[in-house]
């Protein structure tokens, strides 16, 4: 599934299981799968979500240097967030996903 940030670029996210909220932002080295197992492990009493960053296909990859910024990170989680129609979750971020959640 995909959904568009505030500035149009594309996201690739992928989510399952049900109930509360787990929105997984990766690492600068990794992408969605860098969570599976911890999807997993929490897939049978969360609802799960993973996505891969701007610039991590099959997320768009935009030409333009600013259209990368901690600012971009945090939308793109808003945008991931709003498109699946999230109002609250659980953040959990390694490296610079951990920087993007706080």
């Amino acid at each position: 599934m995909q959904v568009r940030s505030a500035d149009g670029t594309r996201i690739y996210c992928e989510e399952s299981g049900a109930g509360p909220t787990v929105v997984f932002v990766h690492e600068y080295g990794g992408s969605c799968r860098s969570f599976d197992a911890q999807v997993a492990a929490f897939r049978a009493g969360y609802r799960c979500v993973a996505f891969n960053a701007r610039g991590y296909p099959p997320s768009e990859v935009p030409a333009p240097a600013d259209s990368y910024s901690q600012d971009h990170a945090v939308a793109d989680i808003a945008a991931v967030m709003d498109g699946l129609g999230i109002e609250k979750a659980h953040l959990v971020g390694v490296s610079m996903g951990a920087a993007s959640s706080l």
